[in-house]
């Protein structure tokens, strides 16, 4: 999850500038991974599921994918992909598994 987190902080930055979106990023990263979850929960099935985001001046598309999935103490939040500004920002080979 930090891994995610720290990639969208990046891609953020590089929109916005380093000072203006560090201060971007840390308000709308929780907003989004926090709306994204809370789509998730509500999801009838463990199909996979997205959601789109984007800031009001428009310089920031998110489009997140996820599904739910049992796990040993109830539901995993699961995040299968995330696309930045039309760019797959998560590589999946790496992050076997990215839990909300």
């Amino acid at each position: 999850m930090e891994e995610l987190r720290r990639i969208l902080l990046h891609e953020i930055m590089g929109v916005y500038g380093p000072k203006y979106g560090q201060g971007i990023g840390t308000v709308i990263i929780p907003a989004f991974l926090g709306d994204f979850k809370e789509v998730l929960e509500k999801a009838q099935s463990s199909d996979i599921v997205s959601e789109e985001y984007m800031t009001e001046d428009k310089k920031v598309h998110l489009i997140l994918s996820g599904r739910k999935s049992m796990g040993a103490q109830g539901f995993d939040y699961v995040i299968t992909g995330c696309n930045f500004n039309d760019k797959e920002v998560l590589d999946l080979e790496d992050y076997e598994r990215v839990l909300l």
